[in-house]
């Protein structure tokens, strides 16, 4: 019962076409070498496999095409067209506002940039003599 329970189902199967098995006690069995009809049940099995595979893959075949056609036919309909131009027109839309964005973001820096810069450098000082006195001036750069 063992060597049965370890086998596969396929396995099986293929034993059982293919030659006699014949339980002599526990966990023992007589295998008989197959016979012509046993051997021709095997083939006629292993053909009607393939066919049956061939005629799975044709089906699949066939319902890939029709699913394929069918999301086609979907993709012309007047629905799909319309949620298409407004995927493009919010695409346009998300452009346009990021532009902005970069701009605003653009013009705060260049501002923020000169305050630093104007800040860094030292006050400027000047003195300009004349005859009726000196005048200094203190600018701030």
């Amino acid at each position: 019962m063992k060597l049965l329970c370890a086998m596969s189902a396929a396995t099986l199967l293929l034993v059982n076409f293919a030659c006699k098995v014949e339980k002599t006690g526990e966990d023992t069995y007589k295998v008989q070498a197959p016979t012509a009809e046993s051997k021709a049940a095997a083939e006629k099995a292993k053909q009607d496999a393939a066919a049956a595979g061939d005629a799975i893959k044709k089906d699949a075949k066939e319902v890939g095409q029709a699913v394929q056609k069918t999301a086609h036919d979907i993709g012309q309909t007047e629905a799909a067209q319309q949620i298409k131009e407004g995927a493009k027109k919010v695409g346009r839309g998300v452009k346009e506002g990021a532009g902005e964005a970069a701009q605003a973001t653009g013009t705060a820096l260049q501002k923020a940039g000169k305050k630093m810069k104007d800040a860094s450098r030292p006050e400027l000082t000047t003195t300009v003599k004349t005859e009726t006195g000196t005048k200094t001036t203190t600018y701030q750069r």
